[in-house]
């Protein structure tokens, strides 16, 4: 039970398309065999054809549909239909692992957060130059997600444990449209598992086993970092109670009635400010950083 020749044939084959779709080409080749028997996966087989192959004429459209379909009557004569074209971004196995490629799609929405300057970068203030707090702002947030499969547990928990809720340590994705350091947040959202047949590089058809996981980056332009106003009730001062940077001791910031304040003052290196001055904002990096590479570049 063998297959005893094997050649391309034109009639039956073609190509068509539409405006803005892919080419689809059809191939047909006409398979001989010295039993019925034969099986129909080694008939299948005989053109050298698998799927994922490109095509000679265009080598981005695939081989991605295969008929087998009796030609003779008496099982002797086969003819094979392979169907190219440019395979589906989304959920298209890679030949060499048998899952799904990544899958990167954009996202977007709104989210209330603390406004503390205007477009210009100033201090928003009253009208005695006093910072306004508690102030909220609607902000139009950018995104993307990724869809990432993973062939077994440990390579999307390792992941997630090595980078989910963590911001980029240098400029990404790569190129000119990157995000500076600290701007990009990953979250890991879940993972579910599935199967899918597939066939391999080899040709054998195989159930492969994997897990599709979801990812979101959320992206700030002024980064992820905490940022609250340098104020306080106390201020730095040395051993004889005089306020300086340098000093190791607190003591209560005294108003003008040389009594303690009763609302936070700025303060700058510690110490309190003029009366009246604005204060600051200090920065706290409050997300790990990571090398975002694993995740590639999106498109």
């Amino acid at each position: 039970m063998a297959v005893v020749s094997s050649h391309r044939v034109t009639i039956g084959t073609g190509l068509t398309g539409k405006f803005g779709e892919s080419f689809v080409f059809t191939e047909k080749w006409k398979i001989r065999v010295d039993s019925p028997a034969t099986s129909k996966v080694l008939i299948s087989r005989a053109p050298g054809v698998k799927f994922g192959d490109g095509h000679w004429d265009f080598s981005d459209h695939k081989a991605m549909e295969f008929s087998l379909d009796e030609a003779s009557g008496d099982g002797m004569a086969w003819v094979l239909s392979v169907t190219f074209y440019i395979p589906p971004k989304q959920n298209t196995p890679d030949p060499t692992t048998g899952i799904p490629k990544d899958y990167w799609a954009a996202s977007g929405g709104t989210a209330t957060i603390p406004a503390w300057r205007d477009n210009a970068g100033v201090v928003i203030a009253n009208s005695a130059g006093d910072p306004l707090e508690g102030l909220e702002v609607e902000s139009s947030d950018y995104g993307l997600t990724l869809t990432r499969c993973y062939t077994s547990w440990s390579g999307w928990a390792t992941q997630a444990a090595a980078l989910s809720n963590y911001v980029n340590n240098a400029t990404w994705p790569n190129g000119g449209s990157g995000g500076a350091a600290r701007t990009w947040r990953a979250i890991f959202k879940g993972a579910t598992p599935k199967e899918l047949a597939v066939t391999a590089a080899t040709g054998d058809n195989t159930t492969q086993k994997y897990w599709e996981a979801t990812w979101e980056f959320l992206y700030r332009a002024d980064t992820w970092d905490l940022k609250p106003w340098d104020v306080g009730f106390n201020q730095l001062v040395n051993s004889s109670g005089a306020p300086t940077a340098g000093g190791t001791l607190r003591a209560a910031v005294l108003g003008a009635d040389k009594k303690p304040v009763k609302q936070p003052v700025a303060l700058s290196s510690g110490i309190a400010k003029t009366a009246g001055s604005k204060p600051d904002a200090l920065t706290f990096q409050v997300y790990k950083t990571a090398d975002f590479s694993p995740f590639g570049t999106p498109g």
